[in-house]
């Protein structure tokens, strides 16, 4: 591969997918897939801490980066009943921004390039429906309602955050978007599965498969190095997370992710050899401080990465919820 190439390729990966969507944490964390009553509305805001070389959004790794990224991403949500069975919308949006170095000596350009950007990394909306032991349940039924097997259909879909597409390579500024100029489609299977310990206080694992599907960027940042389009295959997820509450108001547990796929396509040429073969895991905890109010911990590392692929995150979140108990009173 000469030069061009080789700059080619590298300015494509750090400027076309600088996002949150799969943040190597481990996906959505522990307890995001777990029934719930409907009604209720709920704020879980959250701050990520990331060093790694590979991009927020967790499909495509730069071997010679250093990086380090601060993302606020704030989630809405809304529990309803639809056709009797349960269901949930959401909102979210990611402020943040990222530093780091990046060698492209190999490039012919300087050893160590320094980069930084702000914005808002892309954001989401998503809707999740109960396919399997799930059914629409008030508060009142749902805290009477025997831990069991539940399965959600769960779409998603991820618009840009903040994005530039003019870049010069003597402006390392830009050579990092936060935004990804694309539209990502997510298809998932949420699983809750109760098993062991307290029937009061079960584990829990959750198990999520899911699948990615990427639109093309026909404007890329890299046009001027000769770029007219870029986009990535399709990357199949599998999250999973092992829970137990310690006690009524204290959780732990571990959490481990596969990624499979993701290859980087520069004017439909494949790079192979950015496919994102990983495997994650790290620890959680969570403590209900309030009823209305919960609070979450997480630290996640790559364990094995293909080409060299790694990250070490620490994540904390809050969340706010509210569900009218004002028929359970009047009982």
């Amino acid at each position: 591969m000469n030069l061009r190439k080789f700059l080619l390729l590298i300015i494509c990966i750090i400027s076309i997918n600088f996002s949150l969507k799969n943040v190597l944490a481990q996906g959505d964390g522990p307890r995001a897939w777990m029934l719930g009553p409907t009604n209720l509305f709920g704020i879980d805001a959250k701050w990520i801490n990331l060093k790694q070389n590979i991009v927020p959004s967790g499909s495509i790794f730069i071997p010679e980066a250093d990086l380090k990224v601060n993302v606020f991403p704030t989630t809405f949500l809304y529990t309803f009943g639809l056709g009797g069975r349960y269901a949930m919308i959401q909102g979210n949006f990611a402020p943040g921004n990222v530093t780091g170095t990046i060698d492209l000596s190999k490039y012919g350009l300087a050893k160590q390039q320094s980069v930084s950007n702000s914005g808002f990394s892309d954001g989401f909306v998503s809707f999740r429906i109960g396919l399997i032991g799930a059914p629409a349940l008030n508060i009142g039924q749902f805290l009477k309602k025997k831990p069991g097997f539940s399965m959600m259909g769960m779409f998603r879909t991820w618009y840009s955050g903040t994005y530039e597409s003019s870049v010069n390579i003597n402006e390392p500024s830009k050579l990092i978007n936060m935004g990804t100029n694309r539209w990502t489609f997510e298809l998932g299977l949420p699983m809750a599965i109760p098993f062991g310990g307290n029937k009061k206080m079960p584990f829990w694992w959750e198990t999520v498969p899911s699948v990615e599907f990427y639109t093309t960027n026909t404007n890329p940042s890299i046009t001027s190095f000769g770029a007219k389009e870029t986009s990535q295959q399709a990357l199949l997820n599998w999250e999973n997370h092992i829970t137990k509450n310690i006690t009524p108001k204290f959780w732990a547990g571990i959490d481990f992710r596969v990624q499979l796929g993701g290859a980087s396509i520069v004017d439909d040429s494949v790079k192979s050899d950015t496919k994102l073969n990983i495997f994650g895991g790290g620890v959680s905890m969570g403590y209900q401080v309030l009823p209305f109010l919960s609070l979450k911990g997480s630290y996640a590392e790559v364990i094995w990465g293909y080409n060299g692929a790694d990250s070490r995150m620490f994540r904390l979140g809050a969340t706010f919820t509210y569900v009218n108990v004002s028929s359970l009173k009047k009982k």
